[in-house]
């Protein structure tokens, strides 16, 4: 019988090098994520995995949000680097991971946009990650409406 977590964090490579470089010690993101082994060594979470028989990962980045420590620009460069590296982490071992949820710019909500579409329809995201709180807005913002309308597309 599989079991999927759809909830499971990862920093995937590259992307943790990239947060390093555009956050530095943002509120000690450092120091909490690197307290947390699974997020970025695959032999830990592989041996923590194996002791549930059938148990897969749908992938998704941890907190914080993209948006609440880089520019709209290093927002960009940041989600397509995750992206890229989730896909590939799928791609490369998907009796582990079945899929994952894209992350995205929303900081700079055209971008977002672009970056739901080449995730899903490229990189075979399953779907997208958006955070209750976006910089102090809501979701149902209107400048995030595109964004909802593009995913209701799929």
């Amino acid at each position: 019988m599989r079991k999927i977590d759809v909830f499971t964090h990862i920093s995937p490579p590259g992307y943790s090098e990239g947060v390093a470089r555009v956050a530095g010690d943002f509120k000690d993101i450092g120091k909490r994520t690197r307290g947390v082994p699974m997020l970025h060594d695959l032999d830990v979470r592989f041996r923590v995995m194996d002791m549930f028989p059938g148990y897969q990962q749908v992938l998704s980045l941890p907190t914080p949000p993209i948006e609440l420590f880089a520019t709209p620009s290093d927002a960009i460069e940041l989600s397509r680097i995750a992206n890229d590296s989730m896909a590939d982490l799928v791609r490369k071992h998907p009796d582990r991971f079945v899929g994952f949820a894209a992350a995205l710019p929303m900081n700079a909500p055209d971008a977002a946009v672009t970056e739901a579409h080449r995730a899903v329809r490229d990189l075979g995201a399953r779907g997208i990650q958006i955070h209750s709180n976006i910089l102090g807005k809501p979701g149902v913002a209107a400048e995030f409406l595109p964004l909802f309308q593009a995913m209701a597309g799929y």
